[in-house]
């Protein structure tokens, strides 16, 4: 086979490695991993648990009713000898607190602020996920794509090492080019051995985001209407919608409402007390009963006070700062998304121009070398510095699409309902998950991202 017929199946290769067979796209794999990660789920489930802890914060207010019963036995001994009495009752009792110091709003508020954070951090959940499946799926693309350019690459060097042999036996050729070439196929069989472990490794981690084995993938991607326009208008974007800067702020709510429970736990607390019953069957004097009190209680010392109170302002401090430091990971994920954007278009170019011309010298060097003006180590050389540009356009663009993907995650855009996923939102007892209350501004407790 001539080097120039070598050459057009390895063009006409590329070209199908770009316009790839249609099969199962990133959206489906995107869907099927919302429906079915077990990571999505779990968070899922955190959030129904979050919501039974308002319920139980309510209840607080709710009165405490229970049945009671008893009996009894009493020995007494006197001058005059021993004798026996008995007791017994059976009834009903009924507890409720009509004033807590305002603690047990507290807590409601607080369990509020803890199923919204809840809700925040399944969301954030979720773009990790979606994230994850994402680059999984690019990667699996893009060495599969390698493993085909350096499979080209083993059966150029074949036909190279078999055409130095013909020219061997002719007498127009060497041992040292045959030697060549033979060294040449080594290498390249063993980088393409490499390639198809990367692509093992890579369709073993699909598996996990996405749930299943990764089949034909047509490697279409549409993220551009997700970009914003200028690198300002993507801190914006984050400062509003990014659902861990929100789990924050909600925690920050939580732990607030957590120093004022505590606070009002050691106030004035009033309670009301009912008890409606009967006794006296042993004896055969059955009486019915009823009794109510009020009770107040004043604390006036409790030791337990002040480092329980220092603790829960300590608390506020450190969810404050976690919240800091939250905001700087998004901000560094933010510029490092739209960096990696702008770096990656400008290796593409250069790469695009690169394939471009290496083909024409691998051309020119075939033709030279059946002319006998370039050595077969020549034209293995400028082959392989066709399949090298080749790999390093295809990693562009890889990275490109990862890093476009990673700036939408770090805006908080990343979810089912903005990529418009085919699928049903997850719901908590039949309702759409959404926060107990409306999301406060982060840039209230943090400051506006920079």
């Amino acid at each position: 086979m001539k080097f120039s017929q070598v050459l057009g199946v390895s063009v006409i290769a590329l070209f199908g490695l770009v316009t790839t067979a249609q099969g199962q796209s990133l959206t489906s794999a995107l869907a099927y991993a919302y429906e079915n990660n077990p990571e999505i789920a779990s968070s899922f489930l955190s959030v129904r648990a979050a919501r039974q802890g308002i319920i139980a914060a309510e209840g607080a207010r709710l009165p405490t009713i229970g049945a009671e019963g008893s009996i009894g036995a009493t020995s007494t001994w006197a001058s005059g000898g021993q004798s026996w009495s008995t007791s017994d009752s059976i009834g009903i009792g009924y507890n409720q607190t009509l004033f807590d110091n305002n603690a047990t709003s507290a807590a409601i508020s607080g369990a509020e602020a803890q199923y919204d954070a809840a809700v925040y951090g399944a969301r954030n959940t979720e773009q990790n996920v979606l994230l994850s499946v994402i680059q999984a799926y690019v990667n699996v693309v893009a060495n599969r794509r390698i493993v085909e350019i350096r499979q080209e690459s083993v059966g150029f060097v074949e036909a190279q090492v078999g055409s130095a042999r013909d020219r061997l036996e002719l007498g127009e050729g060497t041992q040292l080019e045959v030697s060549q070439a033979e060294a040449t196929l080594a290498q390249s069989t063993a980088s393409y051995q490499a390639a198809i472990n990367n692509l093992r490794n890579s369709e073993a981690n699909y598996q996990r985001w996405v749930g299943r084995a990764p089949g034909s993938l047509s490697g279409g991607y549409s993220y551009s209407s997700l970009i914003p326009g200028s690198l300002d208008a993507a801190l914006a974007r984050a400062n509003t919608d990014h659902p861990a800067l929100l789990a924050s702020a909600a925690q920050l709510r939580a732990a607030q409402y957590g120093y004022e429970e505590t606070l009002a736990s050691f106030g004035p607390n009033l309670s009301v007390t009912g008890q409606v019953g009967a006794g006296g069957f042993t004896s055969g004097t059955v009486a019915s009963q009823a009794s109510i009190s009020l009770r107040l209680s004043v604390p006036i010392y409790t030791p337990t006070r002040d480092p329980s109170v220092e603790q829960a302002n300590i608390g506020q401090i450190q969810t404050q700062l976690e919240g800091f430091a939250t905001r700087d990971q998004i901000v560094e994920a933010v510029r490092q998304g739209w960096a990696g954007i702008q770096a990656a278009t400008a290796q593409i170019e250069a790469a695009t121009a690169a394939v471009a011309a290496s083909r024409l010298a691998l051309q020119a060097t075939i033709d030279q070398n059946e002319l006998g003006q370039a050595t077969t180590l020549d034209v293995l050389d400028a082959r392989a510095s066709v399949a090298s540009v080749e790999e390093t356009l295809i990693s562009a663009q890889s990275q490109r699409t990862i890093a476009a993907y990673s700036l939408i995650a770090a805006m908080g855009t990343l979810s089912a309902q903005h990529l418009g996923l085919p699928v049903q939102p997850r719901t908590v007892e039949g309702d759409v998950v959404v926060p107990a209350t409306a999301p406060a501004a982060p840039a209230d407790a943090w400051g506006n991202l920079r």
